[in-house]
């Protein structure tokens, strides 16, 4: 039995995932298909368009096996906690053979060896990361400058295009090989040439962004759009058509935000995962000025501090996702537990496998946390549902209480 990983948002699932998941079954001659995908909020620093379950729906009739839901601390972290915790539940599965995903530069050796360099951090990488940062450049450009020097004294260094890191897709991959090294991972990564539109393209062409297609639902709200029906395969549409609940966008959380800054002024908010003191100081001094989230972020944002960062900080402070608790994470080796959000009838074979195989707590039903997770893992799965408790409730999806639930079975 083969079976290939993917790590996913599908925020909608669209014609490109349907692509990435078809193209790598076919090409590594896959049995089954195993989805990590974000929960109710994405990396991005937003919540995702309709909740996690349709989502799950639209990707098990279009060629996923399996869906599982990637706790919240990685699907709302950084590239690296995002990749880092979607490899941990991924490997510890222990029955996936690939991990595949698309990058725009399908140059796995050159992807490689970035990943070889960040993952071990030589000393001389370290040293010219540290001197880029102190000159005041932003990360991203520190890491592409230290990159560039180690590589300049490598002979390997004239095999390396550094113009790799100007795509979302191709850093995002860098982050999934680093993850699958620091893990010792047996799992092979496999890539395929992303197809369509750019990553950030809002431009609606044949296979379109995600950001495009979100764009021009949230600019309509008409579920009979034409684009719907050109974009999303036509086995998921009616999951996505269907959808109970609104289509959210940052904005929708913004009262609650408001509220959650304006408690907390006195104290800063230098806890929560990412916001050092330098943004904290900045959303204290522009307080005044909120309206929305989306213009909170242009007002804050820096050469340094870019919007995503921002947005993923204010959602960071208002579910309660605390650097404390993510370092407790982090330090048991990106704790995880396995929630199946849905899978096929056929795919009972694969499920019988990972029963086996698992080096992880699986949770079949929700009412076995308490005696099936350890404290660590509880800790985890209790925020992730507080998120979802958040993001149902204002969606309006009627989801409630998410005990009462089973997977999807299609």
């Amino acid at each position: 039995m083969k079976t290939i990983g993917i790590i996913a948002e599908f925020n909608p699932f669209h014609k490109g995932h349907e692509y990435l998941i078809n193209q790598c079954k076919k090409k590594l001659n896959a049995d089954y298909c195993i989805v990590i995908m974000s929960g109710d909020f994405v990396e991005r620093g937003a919540p995702s368009i309709i909740s996690k379950f349709d989502r799950a729906k639209m990707a098990l009739s279009s060629g996923a096996d399996v869906v599982l839901e990637l706790p919240i601390y990685y699907s709302l972290g950084s590239a690296e906690f995002f990749a880092s915790g979607a490899i941990s539940l991924l490997d510890k599965l222990g029955v996936v053979d690939y991990l595949c995903f698309g990058s725009e530069d399908p140059d796995l050796d050159s992807l490689n060896m970035i990943a070889d360099v960040l993952a071990k951090e030589p000393d001389t990488y370290k040293e010219a990361l540290g001197k880029y940062l102190k000159q005041g450049d932003s990360y991203p450009v520190s890491r592409k400058n230290a990159l560039k020097d180690f590589f300049d004294q490598s002979e390997k260094g004239s095999f390396v295009s550094l113009n790799i890191l100007e795509n979302p897709n191709n850093i995002l991959a860098i982050e999934y090989l680093k993850a699958l090294k620091r893990a010792n991972s047996k799992i092979t990564p496999f890539t395929i040439k992303r197809e369509g539109a750019d990553y950030h393209s809002e431009e609606i062409t044949k296979i379109s962004s995600a950001q495009g297609i979100r764009n021009s639902i949230l600019s309509d709200k008409d579920k009979s759009s034409p684009v719907l029906k050109d974009q999303i395969p036509d086995a998921a549409l009616d999951y996505f058509t269907g959808y109970q609940g609104r289509f959210l966008d940052s904005n929708d959380f913004s009262d609650l935000l408001y509220c959650k800054l304006i408690s907390e002024k006195n104290s800063g908010y230098t806890k929560y995962l990412d916001v050092n003191e330098d943004l904290s100081n900045r959303i204290l001094s522009n307080l005044e000025s909120f309206t929305d989230i989306d213009s909170f972020c242009d007002c804050l944002k820096t050469k340094n501090l870019t919007y995503t960062r921002i947005s993923r900080c204010l959602f960071h402070i208002l579910l309660n996702i605390t650097k404390e608790n993510m370092d407790n994470y982090k330090n048991s080796d990106f704790t995880a537990y396995g929630r199946i959000l849905g899978s096929k009838k056929e795919s009972s074979a694969l499920l019988a496998s990972i029963r086996e195989n698992a080096a992880l707590s699986m949770l079949y039903r929700l009412k076995d946390a308490q005696k099936t997770l350890s404290p660590l893992e509880l800790s985890l799965f209790n925020e992730t549902l507080t998120g979802s408790l958040i993001y149902n409730r204002i969606a309006g999806n009627n989801i409630g209480s998410e005990y009462r639930l089973k997977p999807v079975i299609l």
